[in-house]
């Protein structure tokens, strides 16, 4: 049995899960969710117009209750995106609810300060003045210290949460949710960590929980008891026993809870010191975590309900947590970017058809840590809703579309045409597809890259795209289908020449002929070729070296991982796609030596020289078998060319055009062959892609 089909049976065991729980309406105060499905806030960074079509495809997808990103309610917190205290904010609101009542969902913006958290000034638009309840303190995320509040101050606060909730009223929401969790304001003040004050609002658990309780009582105040209120609330701040802890955290939410009145409580926990808990990545064990608390919760809340966001990644898993009964509904924000249609989907009995998150945190939250607009690795069309509105119609004229390729850039191709109703056929030389994901999915913790192969492999047979495996394309093959569009997709590979672009005193490294060298790609294939002891040689700080030396030295293996970077694996930390908090222990616990600002200064045999990349230091390697180099990429694009030359219309796309991320790949399969009358060449695609 491959690898794919062990996914596939595992997921044919969970889709005999009872989802009638999920399926049950709940009340939230004055308003009722259909289902026990919420789209969680989150940052997006999307203008109005296109946020309003983005809530409004989760909503057709089915989900009960819609939460915005969180909204600023000060001018101290401005983070560049709208803000909750404006009365033009009340304009947008309309519209997003629009989007969102048209298909039966509920929506409810998510209220804040980012306090500690505040981002720096990226813009004009964002001068952030970052406060906290004690001076002294700094940002775990971007080190800036924050000034502390005053009494007027405080004051200030909170009469500005509620007005924000009154605009919010006034804007046609459903209710508002006040955020008391990760690390942000509110939540510092609950937090003994980053809360040392000595007045009222500082020690006792009714001192720290003041301001919560006196931003509910102002915004009862503005809003009425006939609007719905709830409280996101942070139960483990995960750092020990000097932050909030469970049971500190029972303590303060016994005391809001007798002190204020609220329509439910939406449990998380973590914060920036363990964003790894809060997002949890492919690489870890973490799923659902956070419903743990809810019983815990329950104690002291009552019968209102409990809401938990812990990175829960299947509905099955979903339905199981609320038919436990440790909380009312569950979080969906990954799962939902990945498809939106995943509600109604599963509740139609179609849940074969949705389309997995694979938990790589690229396209959503490393995008976001980049000051980038949010979208999907596995759906570009997130976030791109309301321009790609017309992209997947049915051709005016269908015609025959050649995919040459099978990874992930041509198996989105291949879908992308049928979608249009082009007759399509894929041709793979391998007799496999998948591409450089299946190589992706056989490394430790990542066979999630292996689900979204077989997502995307059902749904092009559920499409009717013919398949050739073994096959070699040529200009031939394009005449005898008859094709008016040929999508090149043929990927990239390792180069293994010893180029680094981090050593650009040379071409290559001295001596590298007289080791055995190797690719990646070939070495997930077949471990033994690295022998006993090996270098792997990093120069992009992504996923895949770090679960290359995993991979090595699981199996008894020797194994240093070096790259000229000041960190290994730069690329998966806080800012990127939070592997690292995961990853490292485990390398480190597997014996993997691990070195950074680090480059190969020569070789002689099997012994290597390694240098700092500023010179501060040499060392010299011995009884090394192999060297791994994963460092420059090459497309595999001669056979565009070809067909170039032989006259025929041709794309492409993925790692042919230029070795990137899957994301890329993704994206650009999706818009392939839009017109495949058109005699278009590189030129158009590239314009055709930036347009949209």
């Amino acid at each position: 049995m491959s690898v794919i089909e062990s996914a596939n049976r595992a997921s044919d065991v969970a889709s005999e899960t009872d989802l009638s729980t999920l399926w049950r309406p709940i009340r939230f105060g004055p308003v009722e969710s259909r289902n026990r499905v919420m789209f969680s806030a989150h940052a997006t960074w999307h203008e109005p117009e296109r946020y309003a079509a983005y809530l409004g495809a989760r909503a057709k997808g089915g989900a009960g209750a819609i939460f915005t990103g969180a909204m600023c309610v000060h001018p101290s917190s401005h983070n560049g995106w709208i803000n909750a205290w404006e009365p033009e904010t009340a304009a947008h609101y309309r519209g997003w609810v629009d989007a969102v009542h048209e298909h039966g969902s509920i929506l409810v913006p998510q209220l804040h300060h980012m306090g500690l958290q505040g981002m720096p000034a990226q813009t004009f638009a964002m001068m952030s003045n970052v406060v906290s309840p004690s001076g002294g303190m700094s940002s775990p995320m971007w080190g800036h210290f924050g000034h502390e509040l005053r009494k007027p101050e405080i004051a200030e606060m909170v009469d500005y949460f509620a007005r924000s909730a009154e605009i919010a009223r006034e804007g046609g929401m459903d209710g508002v949710e006040i955020h008391a969790a990760h690390g942000y304001l509110l939540f510092s003040f609950l937090s003994p960590l980053t809360n040392q004050r000595t007045d009222e609002y500082g020690g006792s658990v009714e001192n720290r929980s003041r301001i919560v309780v006196e931003t509910i009582r102002a915004v009862r105040a503005r809003v009425g008891d006939d609007y719905m209120v709830g409280l996101k609330y942070g139960f483990d701040e995960k750092v020990g026993p000097l932050g909030i802890t469970p049971e500190d955290a029972q303590a303060c939410l016994r005391f809001i809870a007798s002190e204020t009145n609220i329509d439910y409580v939406s449990l998380s926990g973590s914060g920036y010191h363990a964003l790894q808990q809060l997002v949890p990545t492919a690489e870890s064990e973490l799923s659902g975590h956070m419903a743990e608390y809810g019983p815990l919760v329950r104690e002291v809340v009552g019968d209102i309900p409990i809401m938990a966001t812990c990175g829960v990644r299947t509905i099955d898993q979903a339905a199981e947590i609320v038919a436990s009964g440790k909380v009312d509904v569950v979080g969906m924000v990954r799962p939902q970017l990945a498809d939106p249609e995943l509600v109604n989907k599963a509740k139609s009995g179609r849940k074969v058809e949705i389309r997995p998150c694979v938990g790589a945190n690229q396209g959503c939250w490393r995008r976001m840590g980049r000051g980038g607009q949010i979208t999907c690795t596995v759906n570009p069309e997130s976030g791109r809703e309301a321009e790609w509105k017309d992209v997947f119609n049915t051709a005016a004229e269908p015609g025959r579309v050649l995919v040459i390729g099978g990874g992930p850039a041509g198996l989105k191709a291949a879908e992308s045409a049928a979608r249009r109703g082009h007759q399509v056929l894929l041709v793979e030389r391998e007799n496999e597809l998948g591409g450089q994901l299946r190589a992706a999915g056989a490394l430790p913790g990542r066979a999630q890259w292996l689900r979204l192969i077989s997502s995307l492999t059902d749904s092009i047979d559920r499409l009717g795209v013919k398949v050739r495996l073994g096959v070699d394309a040529t200009p031939d093959t394009a005449r005898e289908f008859g094709a008016d569009m040929t999508v090149v997709a043929t990927g990239s590979h390792y180069a293994v020449d010893g180029f680094s672009i981090y050593r650009p005193d040379r071409r290559s490294i001295p001596g590298l002929e007289s080791i055995r060298v190797l690719d990646p790609a070939t070495v997930i294939a077949d471990p033994t070729l690295a022998g006993a002891r090996t270098l792997i040689v990093d120069d992009h700080g992504a996923h895949l070296a770090m679960g290359l030396a995993e991979l090595l030295a699981v199996q008894g293996r020797h194994v240093e991982l070096i790259t000229a970077h000041g960190q290994i694996g730069h690329d998966t930390g806080l800012k990127g796609s939070v592997d690292f908090p995961t990853m490292y222990p485990r390398l480190i616990a597997a014996g993997v030596r691990c070195t950074a600002e680090a480059t190969v200064e020569r070789i002689e045999g099997s012994t290597v020289e390694l240098a700092h990349t500023y010179g501060a230091w040499a060392r010299t390697l011995t009884d090394i078998d192999s060297i791994i180099l994963s460092q420059t990429r090459r497309p595999d694009d001669a056979l565009y060319d070809i067909l170039v030359e032989a006259g025929l219309a041709v794309e492409l796309i993925g790692d042919a055009y230029a070795p990137r991320d899957v994301d890329e790949a993704i994206y650009e399969g999706a818009l392939s062959a839009i017109d495949v009358h058109s005699n278009r060449t590189l030129e158009f695609r590239v314009v055709n892609a930036a347009a949209c």
